[in-house]
C-alpha cells in the first residue's frame, strides 16, 4: 500500500484552524480522493506565529531532522494582499533545499471574512438564521472578527468562539465557485489544492 501523503498546516489561530484543514479535506472529497490516502497534522495554530514556525520546520528538514512533508500551507494575508504574502512564503520555500512542496491559504485580510462569504451555507451549519455582511474591503484590526460575531446576533445562538467553531461545517458546505469569485484569496487556495490533487494522484 503506498504511503500516505503528508500535509502539513502553518497557521495563525483557532479560526484559521477550523477552516483551512477542512476545506483541503472537502476538495478531495470532491475530487473523489480517500481522506484515509492523506495524514493531516497541524504544527501551528496559536499566536499568529506561523512564518517563523514554517521557517523552523523547513531548517529542521534541511538538516535532516524532519522529513519532508508533501505540502505544507499557511498563513494570514494581514492586509498585504494575498499575492504579496503567497509570494513571500514561495521565496522563503525556495530559499530552503531541499525543497518543500507548498499551498498558500491566505486568508486577507483576516480568514473571519471566509465565513461570511456563504450566508446561506452558515445559516445551515448554524441551524438557523444569521446574517454575515462582508463590507468593501477593510484593514482595521479585527474588523471582520467583529462582523462574523455581530452576525449572530438576535439568533439566539451565542457562539464562545465568535463563530469559528462552525468552520468545519461551514468548509463542507460553502459554494466554493460562488465564494470564490468574491474572494480571490480562497479561490487560489482551492485551485492550487486542486492542482496538486491531480499531480499526486492522476485524476
Amino acid at each position: 500500500m503506498a504511503a500516505k501523503k503528508r500535509i502539513f498546516f502553518f497557521l495563525e489561530d483557532a479560526a484559521q484552524e477550523a477552516i483551512i484543514p477542512p476545506l483541503f479535506a472537502r476538495v478531495l472529497r470532491d475530487e473523489k480522493i480517500s481522506h484515509d490516502l492523506c495524514y493531516f497534522r497541524v504544527l501551528n495554530s496559536r499566536g499568529g506565529d506561523s512564518i517563523r514556525s514554517y521557517k523552523q520546520f523547513l531548517a529542521e528538514v534541511r538538516c535532516g531532522s524532519q522529513p519532508a512533508p508533501d505540502v505544507v500551507v499557511g498563513s494570514d494575508g494581514n492586509c498585504k494582499g494575498y499575492t504579496v504574502r503567497r509570494e513571500e512564503l514561495r521565496d522563503i520555500a525556495r530559499s530552503y533545499s531541499p525543497a518543500v512542496p507548498l499551498i498558500t491559504a491566505v486568508p486577507d485580510p483576516h480568514v473571519e471574512r471566509w465565513y461570511m462569504l456563504d450566508s446561506k451555507a452558515l445559516a445551515e451549519v448554524v441551524g438557523c438564521s444569521v446574517l454575515p455582511s462582508v463590507p468593501a474591503y477593510k484593514c482595521a484590526k479585527d474588523v471582520y472578527k467583529n462582523l462574523l460575531r455581530d452576525a449572530f446576533r438576535g439568533s439566539g445562538v451565542t457562539p464562545p468562539l465568535g463563530g469559528a467553531e462552525y468552520g468545519p461545517g461551514f468548509a463542507e458546505r460553502m459554494g466554493l465557485y460562488a465564494a470564490g469569485k468574491h474572494e480571490a484569496g480562497l479561490a487560489d487556495y482551492i485551485a492550487q489544492i486542486r492542482a496538486w490533487i491531480r499531480a499526486e494522484f492522476q485524476v
